[in-house]
């Protein structure tokens, strides 16, 4: 009887095994996906996790800015593009366009050191206007305190802006020497404005600094008037 069971169990294994290796995946076929045939194991979600930047492409590529976003995605995008500007370029031909000649290839370099400087100084400006108000009315006055915090912060955010400003402008010239245009989109219209002056975003900051002066201008005489404001909203409320 038990020896029945025995060859039972083992035909049954072996029935389940041949079954297996009948239905067994072939993970290298290749299928048709948006145009180009691609292995299905390309596709493996493991490999997902495998990518190790190390280019300035490549920490450039981590940027991403979401139609509503926070301070810690600006701080996150400004951290990854100031990495890029430590690391080296890919090789030309892994390159973000086709660069055919090592003059376009300089060109190139310069191109994404002037816009990666853009993104970084957009970033800061972009948390600047997080601390920073538009208009300053009567009633917001009630809050001088917080007030004058957030528009010391706000001008600090300002003034780390301009010098990546000042080195995009640099990158923008030395890439303007080559006269040829590079398939990189809006980056050569950014050097373009850069160059013919329609876009300064100097002038741009330096009016918000000049705006954010008279605001803090009239915080700091309302809270000489009122020295007793100086001090957070909630403990002005418990008074």
């Amino acid at each position: 009887m038990v020896r029945i069971l025995l060859t039972l169990i083992l035909f049954l294994v072996s029935t389940s095994q041949a079954s297996a290796w009948e239905t067994d995946i072939d993970y290298n076929y290749e299928y048709e996906k948006n145009g180009p045939y691609t292995k299905f194991s390309d596709w493996v979600p493991y490999k997902l996790h495998k990518w190790d930047p190390k280019y300035l492409e490549d920490y450039y590529e981590l940027y991403n800015l979401k139609q509503h976003y926070n301070d810690n995605e600006l701080r996150k995008n400004i951290y990854f593009l100031k990495v890029a500007l430590t690391k080296r370029f890919r090789h030309p031909k892994n390159a973000l366009c086709e660069t055919k000649t090592e003059d376009a290839y300089y060109k190139y370099r310069n191109l994404m050191f002037m816009h990666i400087n853009l993104g970084i100084m957009r970033s800061y400006m972009r948390l600047a206007s997080k601390f920073d108000k538009r208009h300053l009315y009567f009633y917001n006055l009630d809050f001088a305190h917080e007030l004058k915090n957030s528009f010391g912060i706000a001008e600090g955010f300002y003034k780390e802006a301009i010098p990546y400003w000042n080195r995009a402008q640099e990158y923008a010239d030395r890439a303007n020497e080559v006269p040829i245009d590079l398939d990189l989109g809006t980056i050569e219209t950014e050097r373009y404005e850069i160059v013919t002056g329609k876009l300064d975003f100097g002038h741009i900051i330096e009016n918000h600094l000049l705006r954010l002066t008279g605001k803090q201008k009239l915080v700091n005489e309302y809270l000489t008037k009122y020295p007793e404001a100086d001090k957070p909203a909630l403990e002005l409320g418990s008074n």
